[in-house]
């Protein structure tokens, strides 16, 4: 099972600007960001870290279990010279903190009505300048070890887990994200990361995805398939779904070259099931990108009536087409089917 959620607020704090507030930005950044007006000193990238703030609203325990795991999706919009194998550290944050209503790079506007270097809101400063962090156990990092640079997918469960699973979501003020502290001060580092914010008119929002099992296998009177060689069609997968909508989509299997016998089966009606190893995926079509990948918190499920997926709609975008696509794994062989049907979300 997989539940989306999309950041509720996030914002960049920058050293080389105090009193910046970047809330309605569409972008945040990680790294260095210096003033470029200003003569530029051998050591002004040492002073001008960027660190970005971003919050969920965490579900609670009766909606998420326990042992669910949870990832931070960051999509990349930039990157200017960031080195190899570059590490961006993941705090959480230890006080409440205002978004704001300021611009950085969009029209330019200083409203200082929101988290900054100095401030947490427009009135109360942060203990520490850069911002209050817990950076003890309940850190994480990632190392930017591919090349060019890709998405970010962080597993942030040490740090969310616990919220969630002992009901202390009050106490829970987002997640931080910079360089560790040796790079930020280096002045040879002057790499930055730029990620699309909440505020994006695109559909790459940060999100925070929370996952956990839920397969069920009750095969009945059906069959095992005896090959890869079937034909699978989601035989009630709506051409228009509302937002939030969750549908049971039944897939029908049946032998792509079904042979000629007496048997007391039709040759179009559903005669196997899918094995445990079969997944389902969620493709936004008109910029191909995946929402649902094939993993193992999208299994497909069976009961006596057939295999079938539980398609959650919540996290897909209004006024979008989608298509369902499978794979299905059986022992050392692997095929992907595409169900060539578009749906709609409104």
């Amino acid at each position: 099972m997989r539940t989306i959620l999309t950041a509720s607020k996030d914002t960049t704090l920058y050293q080389a600007f105090l009193n910046n507030n970047a809330g309605l930005d569409e972008i945040i950044e990680i790294g260095k960001v210096i003033d470029l007006s200003e003569p530029t000193s051998s050591t002004a990238y040492a002073t001008g870290s960027a660190r970005s703030l971003i919050y969920f609203d965490l579900p609670t325990t009766a909606s998420v279990p326990a042992t669910a795991s949870y990832f931070l999706n960051l999509r990349l919009a930039n990157a200017d010279n960031v080195k190899r194998n570059q590490e961006i550290i993941i705090y959480q944050v230890s006080r409440s903190w205002s978004e704001g209503s300021g611009y950085f790079y969009q029209d330019i506007k200083n409203v200082e009505d929101g988290a900054s270097w100095v401030k947490c809101n427009a009135t109360v400063s942060w203990s520490n300048a850069g911002g209050d962090f817990l950076t003890g156990s309940t850190s994480q990092s990632i190392v930017l070890s591919s090349y060019p640079l890709e998405d970010i997918r962080v597993d942030v469960t040490n740090i969310l887990r616990p919220f969630v699973s002992q009901s202390t979501q009050n106490n829970f003020y987002g997640l931080a994200l910079q360089f560790p502290t040796a790079d930020e001060q280096d002045s040879t580092n002057k790499g930055v990361v730029k990620i699309f914010s909440t505020q994006t008119h695109t559909i790459y929002q940060p999100t925070l995805e929370i996952v956990w099992d839920t397969q069920t296998v009750v095969t009945g009177s059906l069959l095992a398939i005896p090959s890869l060689n079937v034909k699978i069609v989601a035989s009630n997968l709506r051409e228009t779904y509302t937002k939030g909508d969750t549908d049971k989509v039944t897939l029908v299997v049946r032998d792509q070259y079904p042979l000629k016998s007496f048997d007391s089966v039709l040759r179009y009606k559903n005669k196997y099931y899918l094995p445990t190893s079969s997944y389902f995926s969620v493709v936004d079509v008109q910029s191909n990108t995946t929402v649902i990948p094939f993993d193992d918190y999208s299994k497909i499920n069976t009961d006596a009536t057939g295999s079938y997926v539980v398609l959650d709609t919540s996290p897909l975008y209004r006024g979008r087409f989608y298509t369902l696509k499978l794979k299905v794994v059986n022992g050392t062989y692997s095929r992907v089917i595409d169900t060539d049907t578009l749906f709609k979300v409104e």
